[in-house]
């Protein structure tokens, strides 16, 4: 028997639609037949059968909602094993860690399915290891809702342009950065607009990057670091190895690797930018940096090998640190630089195979020299 419908008074723009796989296009299909649908979530929808589709057969930020946000997760392709879309399809599009591959469900690497099962049972465990880079979109979702963390994202061509620092910019009206998850209408360029589909127009198509961490809390600060090279007469004119980096402020201290997907080539006399990410908040302007070299002489690669003639130090000039706060979210209204300079009599630090060179917060000024092995 079917009951007839009764008005409950809801406006439809009142109305917020979470959905999951294929539940994000079922999402679609009701706003699509109920005009002036507030908002919907997808979380990772579904790729088969519904990528490359018409906008009336899949999720469409032009039909369903005043608001569509997307977190794809899983995109890398049905043929690989990844049941989410890697296509745009919201007025917010936001690919975490590029959308494909999530931290911490590589079970080669990670004890993740074992510790679930010990934890959350055989039903929690046999998810993660069939889908854990599918269900990702939700737990970070939920981590979204009450976080003190807010997941800052940034619009960009490309996940490799967001890592080498290109797309660090947050400006308010620029629509160029936004909150991924529950937050993410509210995001910096959303607001004090006449019009929902006006405000979002620009965006569709669009993507948005982050990073967020391998295990709960996942969300992640995100900091930039310029590194700028000296070129002095005896230095290579490029050297390969590996950089990590201790970052000391106020509030405390945290240790990035700044070369996580393997050795990096350096041609001293110019500059790198790249984003990294921790789960620290340092609180400030940072006051000291101390960054370790690590030369790397590959055997495959003939013009790595360095032992009697030729130099592996690595001649850093200053380093450069930024922290980005959204605009009118949080004590600091926008993002902090620092600027540190080797803490020795020239203008650069020498810093020697598996040495250590100190950096501090003010340039104009060397303290008394130190010693950089």
């Amino acid at each position: 028997m079917i009951l007839p419908p009764k008005n409950y008074g809801l406006e439809p723009g009142n109305v917020h639609l979470i959905g999951h796989s294929l539940g994000a296009h079922t999402a679609g299909y009701a706003g699509s037949m109920i005009p002036g649908l507030g908002r919907i979530t997808g979380l990772d929808p579904a790729e088969p059968y519904f990528q490359g589709m018409p906008e009336n057969v899949r999720l469409d930020p032009s039909l369903d909602a005043e608001f569509v946000d997307v977190i794809h997760t899983d995109g890398k392709g049905i043929f690989f094993l990844g049941y989410g879309m890697s296509q745009p399809c919201g007025h917010l599009d936001f690919y975490p860690n590029n959308g494909k591959e999530q931290p911490g469900c590589d079970i080669t690497q990670s004890p993740l399915v074992p510790l679930t099962l010990i934890r959350d049972g055989l039903e929690e465990a046999s998810r993660v290891l069939v889908a854990c880079n599918h269900v990702r979109a939700i737990k970070l979702f939920i981590d979204s809702i009450n976080g003190q963390c807010p997941y800052i994202a940034h619009q960009c061509p490309s996940y490799q342009h967001f890592q080498s620092g290109k797309c660090f910019d947050c400006k308010p009206g620029s629509g160029s950065c936004a909150l991924m998850g529950y937050h993410s209408d509210i995001s910096p360029g959303l607001e004090n607009e006449i019009s929902p589909q006006v405000r979002l127009q620009g965006n569709i198509g669009n993507k948005f990057f982050t990073t967020t961490g391998r295990e709960f809390p996942f969300c992640h600060r995100l900091y930039r670091i310029n590194l700028e090279l000296a070129n002095p007469p005896t230095a290579e004119n490029w050297v390969q190895g590996f950089l990590k980096a201790s970052l000391h402020s106020s509030a405390g201290v945290i240790h990035l690797d700044l070369t996580p997907s393997g050795d990096m080539k350096l041609e001293h006399g110019s500059s790198y930018s790249m984003v990294l990410s921790h789960p620290a908040d340092l609180g400030g302007n940072i006051k000291k940096v101390e960054l370790n070299w690590e030369y790397d002489m590959n055997v495959l690669e003939p013009r790595t090998i360095c032992l009697f003639w030729c130099n592996d130090h690595l001649y850093v000039k200053s380093i450069g640190v930024d922290e980005l706060e959204l605009p009118g979210r949080g004590k600091r209204d926008t993002q902090f630089n620092s600027r540190l300079c080797a803490r020795n009599k020239k203008d650069y630090a020498d810093i020697s195979n598996r040495g250590k060179g100190v950096f501090v917060d003010i340039c104009e000024y060397n303290a008394s020299p130190e010693k950089i092995s």
